[in-house]
């Protein structure tokens, strides 16, 4: 049997190719936009509201690493709040960062509990889970404000499909009951013992099965911070003039341009999420110069906050 690892040239084959998608996507939309445009809107920007923004954001990753330590404390995991904040502006740094394939989940899951990994592991796939289904919930809020108000259906089934196999997903991943019916059969696999560490994986987070308080809070929190995401952009559109665009849209179009983010075409979504942007908004009557720029500079504000999780990581000191 061959229990040799992938090669590791094609690892960074494959992060080349992401980085190369994502500079023709951009090199794309700079060739179709007018530059000279996009520089006049940097130009032109009212620092205030890009402090407002830096705000709101910081606000998202406050609560982020807020539902993060609930998980934790659920699980026994003893961390003081200031260590997990600084764990996770570690996780954005390795996130917006570094292409590689460690990833800021996995950092989260390094510094929470070494000496408990399975736990700690449990704890971020649950943070990654009530993460989506506050997204999808928020999205099918105003999908369905959308429907009612204004006629129109975009995104409703692929929203509600999304929906309905999050919570498909969760109910598996929480159920004792799914657990017990299928542990026997994934501890069968034995290669590289990858059913044994499913097994102990699944085993753990059926502890949050039954905990509908930290679930309900969780969901709320994650709702919350969509709410927060959605609003950033538009106080970014509001640095660059008066806009009279309102809130509804950012409400709509910013989750879904979150989900198709998460697709890994391009490395941190790179040109996806500009080109989304563009698309979009494009659709409410937004220049696209100025929704690209509204993009760019939305995301460039929250890599400002993972160079800050890059000075957590030069100090901070990893329990061992």
């Amino acid at each position: 049997m061959n229990n040799s690892k992938p090669e590791p040239g094609l690892k960074w084959i494959w992060t080349a190719l992401r980085v190369i998608i994502g500079v023709v996507l951009i090199a794309f939309l700079l060739w179709k936009l007018n530059l000279g445009r996009i520089l006049e809107h940097v130009r032109a920007m009212d620092i205030r509201y890009l402090i407002a923004a830096m705000a709101t954001y910081f606000a998202f990753i406050m609560i982020s690493a807020w539902r993060w330590q609930i998980l934790l404390d659920r699980k026994k995991i003893v961390i003081p709040f200031g260590r997990t904040v600084a764990i996770y502006f570690i996780s954005l740094f390795f996130n917006n960062v570094f292409p590689t394939t460690i990833g800021g989940d996995v950092t989260r899951v390094l510094y929470a509990a070494p000496e408990r990994k399975a736990e700690s592991l449990a704890t971020v796939f649950a943070d990654r889970i009530m993460g989506f289904i506050g997204l999808f919930i928020f999205s099918l809020g105003w999908v369905l404000y959308i429907m009612v108000f204004l006629g129109r259906t975009e995104f409703l089934l692929f929203v509600i499909v999304g929906l309905v196999l999050l919570l498909l997903i969760t109910y598996i991943l929480f159920s004792e009951k799914v657990y017990l019916f299928f542990a026997p059969l994934v501890e069968k696999i034995k290669i590289f013992r990858i059913g044994e560490r499913l097994s102990n994986l699944h085993k753990t987070m059926t502890d949050f099965g039954g905990a509908w308080g930290v679930i309900t809070l969780c969901v709320i929190q994650s709702i919350v911070m969509q709410a927060l995401l959605a609003f950033a952009p538009l106080l970014v559109l509001r640095s660059m003039g008066d806009y009279k665009l309102g809130i509804v849209p950012f409400f709509l179009y910013v989750p879904i341009i979150n989900i198709i983010s998460m697709i890994p075409v391009s490395f941190n979504a790179l040109g996806v999420r500009e080109n989304a942007y563009v698309l979009l908004f494009s659709r409410v009557g937004l220049e696209g110069a100025v929704s690209f720029t509204m993009s760019i500079i939305s995301f460039f504000l929250v890599f400002i906050y993972s160079l800050v999780g890059g000075v957590c990581f030069i100090f901070y000191r990893r329990k061992r």
